[in-house]
Formats: C-alpha cells, structure tokens, sequence
C-alpha cells in the first residue's frame, strides 16, 4: 500500500509540473509585483501598439495574488453618489481697491496671469468703502474722499497712472478671463441730497459700459450701509429707486444688496429689508473677518471647524451660518435671494504683532475659511483684498506682497489647490478625525480629495470611495510650512488610496476614477 500510495504522488507531482510550464496563470501571479505603487500612468506604455496578439491577456485577468492587508490609518469615507450641489465659479474672487492700484502694478500683464493662476472667477471693483465715493467719469483717485462733497479741494487730485479708473479695470478683466463685478455709489446722492444726480450718474455708466461692449453680469448695490446708520427701510427704499434703471440699462445683471452680519441679532432687519425690496436683488452680501480684534493661529487651532462668535459676529462655523441664512430667506419668503460674501479674510488680532504667526499660518486659515464656502454652497466670495500698499506684514493678508514687489503670497497657493474644484460637484465626505477636515468635488472622470490637518503631527489616512472604481492616483500636493508645494507618494491598497498628511497642511489628492 505505501509503495502504490508513493507512485500516485509522483505521477500527481509530474503532471502539476507539466502544467506549470505551460504557460498558465500561476506561473504569471508568482512574477507580478505587490499591488502597493500607483498603476503606470498612459504615457508610460511602451507595448507596440501594431501588436494584435491578445492571446496572453486572460493570463492578468485572476492573478490569484491580492493584497488582503487592511489599510492603515484615518479613513476617509466618500459617497460619491450623494451630491451636495456644484462648486459655483465666481467663490474664488479677489477685490480691487481702485485708488490704491497703481498702473505699474499691472502693466507687464504677471497680476493678469496670477489672477488666472489662482481661478479668479472675478474682479471686484471700485472696492469697498470707496464705491461710496467713486464717481467714475470724475476720479480723484482719493478713495475715501467725495469729491461731492461742498469743500472738496482738487489739488489733492492724484495722478491717473496712480489709481485704475473704468477703462483699466475692463481691460485687466478681459486679460484675466474674469467677470466684472462693478459697484454702483448710492451714498453720494443721499449724503448731498443729489439722488437724481447719483441716480444719473449710475445711467451713464451702464451706458458707457455698453458702448464699450462691456458685459455686465453683477452689480453690487453700495457697501456697508448699515455702518454709516442707514436704515434698513432707507437702503430698501433707495434700491427701489435705482433698481429699475438699473435692470432696464443691465437687463442679465444680477444685483447685490449689502447688508449686515449676525443673522439671528439682525433678523429683523433683514425682514424689512426683504419685505420692501426682496423682489429687486438676487444675493445679499454679508462680509466675514474671522475673530475680528482677537484672532491668533492658537484660537483657530483651537476648533474644528473653525467659529466665528465674537463681539461683532452671533455665528458658529461658516456652515451653520451659511445654513441659517438660507432657511432665514425662505422663512422670510425670499427663497430666491442668496448669499454672498465679497469680502472676507482673517481679522486683525494678536497674529498681527506675533513674530511667529507667518503669512503661511495666515494662508491656512484662509484656507479653512474658503473650505467652509465651498461645503456651504456659497455662490460669490471674494478674499479683501488683491493688494494694500506696504501692506505685507499688517493686519491682513492678501494675495500679492506690495512690498515685496507684488510678489504672489502663500496665500495665492491655496487658491491655486482649490481652482481645482470650481464647476465640479461637491459629494458627501466625512471622516471621524476631530482635526482633519474634508471636501471632495467630482469633475467628470476625476475626483479631487482636499485634506485639512489642523494638528500637530502627521496622520495616515485611506480613502474609501463609494460608488466609483480608483483607477490611479496622482501624487499628493501638500500645502505646507513655509507656504510651498510638496509632492506626497500615495499607493493603492485594494480598493483603497493611502497617504499620510503633514502636521499642520492642506493636501489635495487627485484620483482618476470610473463609475461602478
């Protein structure tokens, strides 16, 4: 019995071998790499595209080989199926302050190219304050000075090459691909009893613009009126007046009332703002400054999301306030009426006078800010501002450096990671990590994973995408200190894309995919 038991195994042993050397699909799974690096990207096929011989194609089609090792890390939960609304293309806007942008600043055509570097969906302009005092045909290149004003003395007049008057401002839009968003002075009129000379005034422009084959998509309706006392049944009454003058010379223009912050504090006076002239503008914009006197990298770091409530603001993250405007709109019976925020940034704080706080930790708490616009819904917004005259290590950050001639800032980074998302649709992401944030917009055959690691060491994550196949991965881009790119390897586990984020970066994560 053992010698008949021993002659079957070595038949059994000869014929296993036979096979083997028949080409079959287990000699090819002994051969293949750990499935841990990316797939080769197109390019980087170097087979004969005369070859037709497809004969050894079922030979990959089971390999037998997969890698069961669980990934490791934070996971990252995306339901690509589930989508939240599209990523609008004017929330990446950058402001303009027309008597402190002199023509050298824009004359090599670079302030052009960075605005189209960074998505700059459009352009803000005459500003904020001085569209209060900007007569457009009659500039005086003093911002906040009226030249209405009884005693006003011209001989503070500045020169043209040093301030954008109408023309530049439509030339610098066409070069940069943005929209104009062109703001319409209602102050003059009411401050010097000269309402039908504002009103003309604003007819004139329309006009000219017109001529000038100027498309004029958004106006915005004076700025920060409530500051200045204003009523809300006054600045309703005047939109009234303006408005069909406005919509007659403009007919595609939306319009833009601003009105103040702190939904649930002024909630009254956005019902009687609406109750008066809801039916004559489209959006309302509020204007945010994160911790306005008190904000620090330590407050921010403090919370995620980041929170809004001081003195001057009644709101939590950018999210609940954005969703309490909402159903404030269609509680007061506007539902059509939107929010925008045309300007917004990180407020002056201790980070002013911190000799550590950098213009990379200002970026990256813009960076959060911007986050939250995009998980919101938010339509328009724009960063104040493009640039502040030696403004550089102030209050504020901005997008280029005056005084480091004009020299792009870390935060122009940023919005070069998010250009990325716009008119993409932005899809449920979620992760349990209580410092890492996620946004996730699909564009077609491709998905870009925006990671936020707000703490202060690195953290491995997976990313589990639900409802697509990963067919690659490009390497990860990491914003990080001190305001730089870097390149990140991913692999692939499974179904699977692991990474690690940096202590303290935004991580933008591009990945190829199909539809299951």
């Amino acid at each position: 019995m053992l010698k008949k038991s021993n002659t079957v195994l070595i038949v059994l042993l000869s014929t296993l071998l036979v096979l083997s050397g028949c080409g079959g699909s287990s000699s090819k799974s002994s051969e293949k790499e750990p499935q841990t690096n990316l797939p080769a990207q197109p390019d980087t096929d170097t087979s004969d595209p005369t070859d037709t011989d497809n004969s050894d194609q079922s030979d990959n089609s089971d390999t037998g080989d997969t890698d069961t090792t669980p990934p490791v890390g934070v996971e990252i939960t995306i339901d690509g199926m589930q989508i939240k609304h599209t990523i609008h293309p004017m929330i990446q806007g950058q402001g303009l302050i027309y008597s402190h942008e002199a023509d050298h600043i824009y004359a090599d055509g670079s302030m052009a190219q960075l605005y189209k570097d960074v998505g700059a969906g459009f352009l803000r302009y005459p500003g904020g304050t001085v569209t209060t005092m900007y007569h457009w045909n009659d500039l005086n290149g003093q911002g906040w000075t009226d030249s209405w004003n009884p005693n006003y003395n011209r001989d503070n007049d500045a020169l043209p090459e040093n301030y954008m008057d109408l023309d530049e401002y439509m030339a610098l839009c066409r070069a940069s691909n943005c929209e104009p968003m062109l703001g319409i002075n209602m102050s003059s009129g009411r401050n010097y009893d000269r309402d039908e000379d504002g009103l003309n005034e604003a007819i004139a422009l329309l006009k000219y613009c017109k001529e000038k084959n100027f498309e004029l998509n958004y106006l915005y309706l004076d700025n920060e009126n409530h500051h200045k006392k204003w009523s809300a049944e006054e600045y309703a009454n005047l939109i009234n007046y303006y408005v069909p003058a406005l919509r007659e010379h403009a007919p595609n223009a939306k319009l833009i009332a601003n009105w103040t912050r702190s939904f649930r504090s002024n909630r009254g006076s956005f019902k009687t703002l609406l109750d008066i002239a809801g039916n004559n503008f489209d959006y309302i914009d509020v204007h945010y400054y994160w911790k306005w006197g008190v904000a620090s990298w330590e407050l921010w770091k403090e919370t995620t999301p980041m929170v809004n409530k001081t003195e001057w603001y009644d709101g939590s993250s950018y999210i609940e306030e954005i969703a309490y405007f909402k159903s404030m709109m269609s509680e007061l019976g506007k539902p059509h009426i939107k929010l925008a925020s045309m300007e917004w940034n990180i407020g002056p704080g201790p980070h002013s006078e911190d000799p550590q706080h950098t213009p990379f930790k200002t970026a990256l708490m813009q960076s959060e800010m911007q986050m939250q616009f995009m998980l919101s819904g938010l339509e328009i917004g724009a960063m104040w501002s493009t640039q502040w005259p030696d403004g550089g290590d102030g209050q504020f950050r901005f997008l280029v450096d005056s005084g480091d001639n004009y020299r792009p800032t870390p935060s122009a980074k940023v919005f070069e990671l998010y250009k990325h998302a716009l008119n993409g649709e932005l899809v449920q992401s979620e992760t349990a990590h209580e410092q890492i944030m996620v946004t996730t917009v699909i564009q077609d055959d491709e998905a870009f994973v925006y990671l936020l690691n707000k703490s202060d060491s690195s953290e491995d994550i997976y990313i589990n995408l639900n409802g697509y196949n990963i067919l690659s991965a490009d390497q990860a881009v990491s914003f990080q200190h001190p305001g730089v790119f870097e390149y990140n390897d991913v692999s692939q586990n499974n179904e699977y894309i692991q990474a690690n984020l940096s202590a303290d970066t935004l991580t933008m994560i591009k990945l190829v995919i199909e539809q299951q």
